[in-house]
């Protein structure tokens, strides 16, 4: 950083931006000799997070999941040791919680992010943006906004407690592209899951999609995934991956999907997301098929065969699915599809790319 730039008593105000996390399913948990909760997940540049911090007399929060921003910035202080902090935070946009598209992840580490940024380091640790970037939706990273690196975003992630399963999203907040996580080892009957020092999954693989693919993005209208201690008991009641299901899914992974991507190669691609997403969701059928609208999501996604746009998923939970499309145009005909068939009455729909930056900081003057 250039030696005459803001150093940390001299910013008052910062904003950050986020892309949002699509999990397309874990290759594995339950199991106490091998690693739990390892998987693939993109990220993609809408709907993300967009929240704006300022220094101020007291802690106070405008806007959506207010009452959730107050908690991770108050996560923040305990695990910071920080004084009463005097901040104004303002969510200025964020997805619904709780639909698959990792949204309280994103929050609670754009919070830490400027939290940090605002009361207990400069910038210095934070690294500046290199240009030219990609668009990111209407936003372009500049010479104005710093990028995160793996060990900043895991300290992020240990103040708000997060990470606690996948980690997709703590690693994607951090340059953004489609990540495998290996899964990290859990005490039996998830005893270390809490732990403030328990390990996080590591990443074993990034790479960036090619800049011309999109994917369109469809939300049920007022349907919500699991979470909280619905996701626990899920989690807890559910039985082990078995090991020939890790094997073929680590194999999709890592011979199917990574060099599609590496390759620029569309179709493989497609395929390779749709038989993944498809393997990955077996073991968690004793549950999904329960939620209200996992009829309809099959549905949706025999559907998108049917209109010749295979490679669909389910990312996490739900009821958020992904359609991959090799180009803005493609992406755009099959929204004007989907609308003319009805399914804009029930679903929100949006063209998103794959985010090839993760979340970005800037000072706000």
């Amino acid at each position: 950083m250039p030696a005459d730039g803001p150093t940390a008593s001299a910013v008052t105000a910062v904003e950050i931006r986020t892309p949002a996390r699509i999990h397309l399913g874990m290759m594995s948990f339950g199991t106490a000799d091998m690693r739990s909760y390892g998987g693939v997940g993109v990220m993609i540049d809408r709907p993300g997070v967009h929240i704006r911090l300022r220094r101020a007399g007291r802690l106070e929060a405008r806007g959506v999941h207010a009452e959730r921003v107050l908690e991770f910035a108050r996560q923040c202080g305990q695990a910071w040791n920080l004084d009463d902090i005097g901040c104004s935070i303002d969510v200025v946009a964020a997805p619904r919680s709780h639909v698959g598209l990792g949204s309280g992840t994103q929050l609670a580490l754009a919070v830490a992010a400027g939290i940090r940024h605002l009361f207990v380091r400069g910038l210095d640790d934070t690294e500046r943006a290199s240009v030219p970037h990609p668009a990111q939706g209407d936003f372009t990273p500049d010479d104005d906004d710093w990028l995160f690196d793996t060990r900043d975003v895991l300290e992020l992630a240990r103040a708000v407690g997060r990470g606690r399963r996948s980690c997709v999203g703590v690693h994607g907040f951090s340059r953004g592209g489609l990540i495998i996580e290996a899964g990290r080892r859990v005490a039996p009957g998830g005893a270390n899951e809490d732990d403030a020092a328990r390990d996080f999954s590591p990443m074993v693989a990034r790479v960036r999609p090619p800049s011309a693919w999109r994917c369109v993005v469809l939300v049920a209208r007022d349907a919500v995934g699991l979470a909280g201690e619905a996701e626990k008991t899920a989690f807890r009641n559910l039985p082990p991956v078995p090991r020939a299901v890790t094997a073929e899914l680590a194999r999709i992974a890592l011979v199917d999907l990574l060099p599609a991507v590496v390759e620029g190669k569309f179709a493989e691609f497609a395929a390779a997301v749709r038989a993944y997403g498809f393997l990955a969701g077996e073991p968690f059928a004793p549950v999904s098929a329960l939620l209200p609208y996992a009829e309809a999501t099959a549905t949706l996604l025999e559907l998108l065969v049917e209109l010749g746009f295979p490679g669909a998923a389910q990312s996490s939970w739900g009821p958020a699915v992904v359609v991959c499309c090799e180009s803005l145009e493609q992406a755009g005909d099959l929204v004007e599809r989907l609308d003319s068939l009805g399914l804009g009455a029930h679903h929100e729909m949006l063209i998103a790319r794959f985010d090839p930056d993760g979340a970005s900081l800037r000072i706000v003057e």
